[in-house]
């Protein structure tokens, strides 16, 4: 990453519940984000200093699993959590490109690789129509989650494979995949995952009041594309 600019790194969050995998894209609209989101985690770790409580093993809310930096501060206000991180995000000049693929219980290990396909081109396709909307650039590196050395090289054969038959190649011949190594992620991809994790709740319990769900539909582009969050995206 390095001579990168933090407005040249998007994120991957990654969510899978009841066989439906939800995949989110994140990235910054002006160079000023990634600084403004570690600032407000800063800032909400000096207001709440001294006032975290453990909680039992076992006893960590959805929050904290999958984003245990941003939760940290909040472990005493678990039910304020949810929407104390959505208004933070909500107020970060970032956006959101989501794909969601259903696939039958009991398939083979083979089509992973057409999930892959079917996950990174949703994603790809709708922050192509926001570049082209936009006017904006393209990133240039967008990180995921790493999954294990084979599955890490399937996912990059079926991103390189399919990049080059997309659509607007142009607007984005140099974007890059890469998986972040074990250890703390970055602030960014925890409000990728947690991005993800919302949008896969959603998808469960429609009903259920999800504050963070409620802040990436307001920041998914293109926004036209939300009406598939109302059922699957692809079936695989």
């Amino acid at each position: 990453m390095a001579g990168l600019a933090p407005e040249h790194v998007a994120f991957l969050g990654e969510c899978v519940a009841h066989n439906v995998y939800v995949q989110m894209l994140c990235w910054s609209e002006t160079p000023t984000a990634w600084s403004m989101l570690a600032e407000a985690a800063a800032a909400m770790r000096m207001v709440r200093d001294g006032s975290s409580m453990s909680h039992p093993v076992g006893s960590l809310s959805w929050v904290q699993r999958v984003a245990p930096q941003l939760s940290e501060p909040l472990e005493r206000e678990r039910d304020a959590a949810e929407s104390t991180l959505a208004t933070m995000i909500g107020r970060l000049p970032v956006r959101f490109a989501m794909a969601v693929v259903e696939h039958e219980r009991g398939e083979r290990q083979g089509t992973e690789g057409a999930r892959y396909r079917s996950l990174f081109s949703g994603c790809l396709t709708a922050y192509d129509t926001y570049l082209k909307s936009s006017g904006q650039h393209s990133v240039r590196i967008m990180i995921a989650p790493s999954q294990g050395d084979a599955k890490n090289d399937l996912r990059l054969a079926v991103y390189r494979d399919l990049l080059r038959h997309l659509d607007g190649t142009e607007r984005r011949d140099t974007l890059e995949l890469a998986f972040w190594p074990e250890g703390t992620p970055p602030l960014a991809m925890e409000v990728a995952q947690l991005a993800a994790a919302a949008v896969s709740r959603h998808l469960q319990e429609p009903t259920l009041v999800n504050p963070l769900f409620e802040t990436v539909r307001t920041h998914l582009a293109p926004p036209s594309h939300f009406h598939a969050l109302g059922g699957r995206t692809g079936r695989r």
